[in-house]
């Protein structure tokens, strides 16, 4: 079931900087990337008992992963800038860089303003997360962290942190870590420590001024 209603929308209103999350461009990610499917292992032995002409053969990722970090754009409002854009300039550019979001100012004793946005009077944070496992097969965590400081004398400038983790339950069994799939059922960011990353990179995104 996809729930193509559902979004959220950050929006810079002074820039027109939009970020915003979907189902739609998730499943257009999932699509893109074509991750071969998954296979557990009653399949194998379920293969061995039935015949070849009976076998139903998946061709894609039933799980769904996905490499979706969110979607972004530039929303014009001639009344209220002025100006028109191009197409290309409606485009969020995106950096990499070796900064890091600054955990110790989410730690602070801050009041939460909107506290299921997690917006706090300094700053606001954003957690997008897929947290996948398939039972005797493999384990998989993609996580983008969002952090936007308020105020200052320069530019609004938004960090994203992009991590993603992986393993398989024979791999982690043979780090010494259990086996059984219950124990996994936790707090992913508890669990992750347990899983290798693959694939991690920061970008920031200055807010343009207009």
């Amino acid at each position: 079931m996809v729930f193509g209603e559902n979004t959220l929308i950050l929006k810079h209103l002074t820039s027109g900087t939009k970020i915003h999350f979907n189902a739609f461009d998730a499943l257009c990610g999932w699509k893109q990337e074509a991750l071969p499917p998954v296979e557990v292992p009653a399949a194998t032995k379920w293969k061995c008992r039935t015949k070849p002409s009976k076998q139903v053969i998946l061709d894609y990722d039933y799980t769904f992963t996905t490499p979706y970090c969110g979607s972004g754009t530039i929303e014009f409002d001639k009344e209220l800038n002025g100006r028109e854009f191009s197409e290309e300039n409606r485009n969020l550019h995106w950096e990499e860089c070796k900064e890091q979001i600054d955990v110790a100012t989410l730690a602070s004793k801050e009041p939460i303003l909107f506290y299921d946005e997690r917006v706090m009077p300094s700053s606001c944070f954003l957690l997008l997360r897929f947290w996948l496992r398939v039972d005797g097969a493999l384990i998989r965590l993609r996580e983008t962290r969002m952090h936007c400081v308020f105020g200052g004398s320069t530019k609004p400038t938004i960090l994203r942190e992009t991590c993603w983790r992986e393993s398989s339950f024979q791999d982690l069994s043979t780090k010494w870590h259990p086996f059984d799939s219950d124990v996994y059922t936790d707090d992913p960011s508890i669990i992750s420590q347990r899983l290798p990353i693959i694939m991690q990179r920061t970008q920031k995104l200055v807010i343009p001024q207009l």
